[in-house]
């Protein structure tokens, strides 16, 4: 099946979205849609070790998760660049990939030319899918879910285009982490002794651009009304903790790697202490807003 013929029009969705949904600057928490939203902020200047090693390893798990078959059907929803997609259109599926910024849409329409990829590129918000009911085989939600300002209709969203017996595979930043909750205990005991004021850039304060502070707990509570989590699994640890990363970078990088291998052994096994949380669900039969895990 073409992915064209199961995409809806998407310009007069977009053009019917209510003034709520839809901006030209992100403000958390007021239900609007950033349209201009660009990634080149995600990146700090420096990349340290355990940083790229955390980036590459959500590629490498997520992508796994999927677990795309030829020919099935998949949407990546908040693309970014079409990375993923076009990562699982090579592994052989069929994939579309759906964004509500214009400007990462041109992103991911560059990413993908250069690439000489196949994928259906689509400009849409995740509470309003612009796809046909029981599309599609395969969802990815990579590093996008916090960004989402009607979290519970994006999630009934995914549940409603997926096929029976679909899988979703959501991935996000965990920000209760081990490394997270020891770096702000350490940085209050640090301010109190010092006597100095709170200063801004830690990884463990929410970004501007996120909406909601997720943890493993808050997102099983999340997909529960529609989804059974399958599998959960951790990706890193201590990234946050204060020093971690300048150590990493000091250290020879047979010893960082092989620090960091060791490490994310540990995370797969402890989605609730990790640096990013993995859960691959199944849509339930009977969706209801009382279930719980």
């Amino acid at each position: 099946m073409n992915p064209d013929a199961i995409q809806q029009d998407i310009e007069p969705a977009l053009r019917d979205l209510p003034d709520r949904l839809c901006s030209g600057a992100a403000h958390r928490n007021d239900g609007r849609v950033d349209l201009d939203w660009d990634d080149d902020h995600v990146l700090p200047p420096k990349v340290y070790p355990d940083i790229a090693h955390l980036f590459r390893r959500m590629t490498d798990v997520t992508v796994g998760a999927v677990g795309v078959v030829e020919q099935e059907l998949v949407l990546d929803i908040g693309c970014g660049r079409a990375v993923d997609a076009i990562e699982l259109a090579r592994k052989g599926g069929l994939c579309s990939g759906l964004e509500p910024s214009g400007r990462m849409i041109s992103h991911a329409r560059l990413h993908t030319s250069r690439n000489g990829a196949s994928v259906n590129l689509a400009r849409g918000v995740s509470a309003h899918l612009p796809f046909k009911t029981g599309s599609f085989d395969k969802i990815l939600c990579k590093g996008a879910l916090d960004h989402f300002c009607h979290l519970d209709e994006a999630i009934a969203e995914m549940a409603r285009v997926l096929k029976p017996g679909g899988r979703a595979v959501i991935a996000t930043a965990n920000f209760e982490s081990l490394g997270f909750r020891t770096g702000r205990r350490l940085f209050a005991l640090m301010r109190f002794l010092r006597r100095e004021k709170a200063d801004d850039g830690h990884f463990w304060q929410i970004p501007d651009d996120h909406t909601i502070k997720l943890d493993y707990g808050t997102l099983r509570r999340l997909v529960s009304p529609h989804f059974r989590v399958e599998r959960a699994e951790g990706i890193s640890l201590l990234v946050g903790l204060p020093g971690w990363s300048s150590l990493l970078d000091r250290l020879p990088q047979r010893l960082s790697a092989l620090s960091l291998t060791a490490l994310d052994g540990l995370a797969r096994h402890l989605p609730s202490l990790s640096n990013v949380i993995v859960i691959r669900c199944v849509p339930r039969a009977n969706p209801t807003s009382s279930s719980t895990e």
